[in-house]
């Protein structure tokens, strides 16, 4: 008990602890509703914004959509027949040896 002057909880000297907040229901004051607005006025104002967020849009011309629809097509085909052939390999790997061993034992007869 030589050191009874020091705190008995562990925190740091020098350290403050957290006072526990209190949480409070707070209404909102009537400026605040008021600023808020009601639903009808929110709607059109989001619609507007809406409205100007589209104008800001760059769309594409024609010919660059066709030349990325003509692309993500090759590129479909191509995955495609990748696909196909990793399909037969491994049909091949795996199907192929069992067929054979049936056909030399006469399974299925």
């Amino acid at each position: 008990m030589a050191n009874e002057s020091q705190d008995s909880s562990k925190t740091p000297a020098g350290v403050k602890e957290k006072e526990p907040v209190s949480v409070e229901s707070k209404k909102p004051s009537k400026a605040e509703v008021a600023k808020k607005g009601n639903v009808f006025t929110e709607t059109a104002q989001f619609l507007r914004e809406v409205a100007i967020e589209h104008r800001k849009i760059a769309w594409p011309d024609r010919a660059q959509i066709v030349r990325e629809t003509w692309s993500v097509l090759v590129l479909v085909f191509c995955i495609t027949v990748v696909v196909l052939a990793f399909d037969w390999v491994l049909g091949q790997a795996v199907f192929g040896p069992l067929e054979h061993l049936a056909r030399l034992y006469g399974a299925g007869r």
